[in-house]
């Protein structure tokens, strides 16, 4: 193998025949990563392949735990074209398909290892480097250009890459990188587990055993050995499972984790997991065969002596010098299978036996060879403020949730506890308004839900405040149902039904339709709630929902839906929407048929409904200027529309803006003829009671009920009218603010 450099870049070279082979790799992988910004190597390589585009060549790229690769291979003028492609791309990222490539992320739904192996990283490392593998990427749509670049700049450099070729090195080759700083990598966290033990993974089908060992060829044959041993017995003598599997994954420059694992057929899975342990503890004490050591020994040299391992060997020496960890040259396996002994191999296996996890998809009664099972819970609980349940939320009776100065735990039973301290937490994932999953280093999760606990909502906000900011993301699924709100209502009628809730917004309008943006803390769907509380049953409004390539709409009478379209991709029924705003219908039809971009679309239907002019800027995200109004609650919002301060605008016609005019003024006449009522309330109050005896009670009840309403609100309506000037609190409140919708 030759060892050179191309502008800086080590480069490893072996012989081989044509096509040209190469392989640019990146010290960096899904472990370099963080719980809450999975994801964006991942991300870089899918935002430098699409800049490369199409080749005719074979090309390729893949993110694993601890390296990225660019893969090309054919002719050497199209390989150096693919090389220079991907460096030239990764010296200015193109983030213009950011949201594009977010989406097919979250569609792939990879991860860096098989699932059961994930789960098994989980279990040994946590929430951090390894056992990130365990866990899906929470907020991909959280992860913006600047975080994109600023992980570009700080892992894809020159000081972080090397280059392998199979086959000699082409004319013309560049490899124009930017310049950086070796990495720094942090330490590798290991959760405190007792070994051996066994674990449940919600993995159906599949059994596994994996194991944190040191590096060497005994380890590599023993694995080996122990695969053939499982599939002989699972396989050919009994028919439970088609493929065994082991693997070695390089973990830092003293580990690795060997991984065994089996599929079965269902019903079995206590089997395989008992033919599984069982062979290796007996690797471990008796050590392979002579047989099984010289047919090992026969497999590897077959494999050192392939013309192809030259190749696998430069790729090996390549992901070493970026990753740190050790590669064995083709003349050391030689010398190690030439010393290799039947000790060296019953060692490996009892060094694999005593870190062994076995991985099982229910629990196992009883354990092979008594195996302890890992803890389900934690060991303690933190000291704090103590919340209860509230009744009927599904919950165990003496539930609790504790929320301290130290951490959070949530307890069930005495010995079903979760705890996370404030200083080992990776995450808050709000899953859904007002619930959120609080997760730990070790791999320990805590539910909090605003609604399970009483007084929740303070709960919520100091788990908030304890958790720095940078860790607390939005789940993407969470942001699924969220849209921008525009409701069929005059601007006074959203303002007092803004006003009597609880949580601010913001508000843009004409004079049909009232665009509402919540203030950040509340959901599309409980705003929506709010509103329909007060406009009413046959209160009509849309939810308008943009991605990067479609726009589509929910429309919803009091709160219920009753339509929807999806612009080229969910033909809906025009005629809902045509009913509920009063539009012709061959109008609406001709909206559903528009094709373009959303821009183009959103344009149409501000056109063909007479929505605010605001709506294609807010729906891109563009701050607009609009209205602020403050949700001073149900008592604070009675007694601003006592004050006045949600009259409809003079000149407003209809019955209910004259009620209302009327209600607030109480003209002379207005409030004799409210007197006349109250004495005709008192005088059948009277006569009520005079001859209750003829009466059913529960009828009594009611009528007795509607005569004192009527009678209390006749008295209301004879007092004179208590007009109050808006503070300079509340103008400035009504004062036009920048507004960005948070959907």
């Amino acid at each position: 193998m030759l060892q050179t450099s191309i502008d800086g870049i080590p480069v490893f070279v072996a012989d081989a025949p044509p096509p040209l082979t190469a392989g640019l790799v990146f010290g960096v992988g899904r472990a370099d990563e963080t719980f809450v910004r999975g994801g964006l190597t991942h991300l870089v390589e899918h935002l430098a392949m699409g800049a490369v585009g199409r080749t005719t060549i074979d090309s390729n790229a893949s993110v694993d735990l601890s390296r990225t690769e660019f893969v090309a291979s054919g002719a050497p003028d199209q390989v150096v074209d693919f090389l220079r492609r991907v460096c030239a791309a990764l010296s200015d990222l193109p983030t213009d398909r950011l949201a594009v490539e977010v989406d097919v992320l979250r569609a792939e739904g990879g991860r860096a290892a098989p699932p059961v192996v994930g789960g098994l990283l989980g279990e040994l490392y946590g929430m951090t480097g390894p056992g990130l593998a365990s866990v899906r990427e929470p907020a991909l749509r959280s992860l913006t250009t600047d975080d994109v670049r600023h992980w570009t700049s700080s892992w894809f450099t020159r000081q972080n890459a090397a280059l392998w070729l199979a086959g000699p090195v082409p004319e013309g080759i560049t490899l124009p990188l930017p310049e950086g700083v070796p990495p720094a990598r942090t330490a590798r966290h290991r959760t405190a587990l007792r070994t051996p033990a066994w674990t449940e993974l919600p993995i159906e089908g599949q059994v596994a055993l994996a194991a944190e060992i040191p590096p060497g060829t005994h380890f590599a044959v023993g694995l080996e050995v122990l695969r053939r041993r499982v599939e002989d017995e699972l396989r050919h003598r009994r028919g439970v499972a088609y493929a065994v599997e082991a693997d070695r994954l390089p973990l830092d420059a003293a580990h690795r984790l060997a991984v065994v694992v089996s599929d079965v057929r269902p019903g079995n899975e206590a089997l395989a997991a008992t033919v599984l342990w069982r062979e290796l503890q007996r690797l471990a004490h008796e050590g392979p065969t002579p047989g099984e050591l010289d047919h090992e020994r026969a497999v590897l040299t077959g494999q050192l002596d392939d013309p192809r391992c030259g190749a696998e060997e430069a790729r090996a020496v390549a992901e070493a010098h970026v990753t740190g960890i050790p590669a064995r040259s083709t003349a050391d396996l030689r010398r190690d299978v030439a010393a290799l002994t039947a000790d060296q191999v019953r060692d490996a296996a009892a060094t694999m036996r005593d870190a062994a996890v076995l991985g099982v998809p229910e629990p196992l009664e009883p354990a092979p060879g008594d195996l302890p099972r890992l803890p389900k819970w934690s060991a303690d609980v933190v000291e704090g403020r103590v919340f209860t349940r509230k009744r009927l939320r599904g919950v165990p009776k003496d539930a609790r949730l504790v929320v301290g100065t130290q951490g959070a735990s949530v307890v069930l039973s005495e010995t079903e506890r979760s705890t996370v301290r404030w200083a080992e937490a990776v995450g808050l994932v709000e899953t859904e308004p007002g619930e959120f999953l609080l997760l730990g280093r070790d791999g320990f999760t805590l539910p909090v839900s605003a609604a399970d606990w009483r007084d929740g909502d303070q709960a919520v906000a100091l788990v908030q405040a304890a958790v720095p900011g940078e860790l607390q993301v939005t789940d993407d699924d969470a942001d699924e149902g969220e849209g921008l709100l525009v409701v069929r209502a005059p601007a006074y009628k959203v303002r007092e039904a803004v006003g009597l809730s609880k949580h601010d917004a913001t508000i843009v309008y004409n004079g049909e339709w009232t665009v509402v943006v919540p203030d950040g803390t509340v959901s599309t769907a409980v705003r929506l709630g709010e509103l329909t509380a007060v406009l009413g049953r046959r209160s009509v409004a849309l939810v308008l929902r943009r991605t990067h390539a479609d726009l589509a709409y929910v429309l919803l009478r009091g709160g219920t839906e009753i339509a929807r379209h999806q612009w080229g991709v969910t033909p809906g029924d025009p005629r809902p929407l045509a009913e509920a705003t009063g539009r012709p219908d061959h109008h609406i039809t001709y909206l559903h048929g528009v094709i373009g971009t959303p821009d183009e679309v959103a344009a149409h239907a501000v056109q063909a409904l007479a929505l605010p002019p605001e709506v294609p800027a807010l729906l891109a995200g563009a701050p607009v200027a609009g209205e602020h109004v403050v949700g001073r609650g149900a008592l604070g919002g009675f007694r601003a529309s006592v004050r006045g301060e949600f009259d409809p605008p003079p000149g407003t016609t209809g019955g209910i803006a004259q009620w209302e005019r009327l209600n607030r003024d109480r003209p002379p006449w207005y409030r004799i003829a409210n007197g006349a009522s109250a004495v005709v309330c008192a005088v059948l109050l009277v006569l009520l009671f005079a001859g209750s005896h003829g009466l059913q009670g529960r009828l009594f009840g009611t009528l007795t009920g509607l005569v004192i309403i009527g009678l209390l609100g006749s008295l209301w309506g004879t007092l004179p009218p208590r007009r109050r000037g808006v503070d300079p609190q509340q103008a400035a409140q009504r004062a036009p603010a920048d507004v960005t919708p948070s959907g």
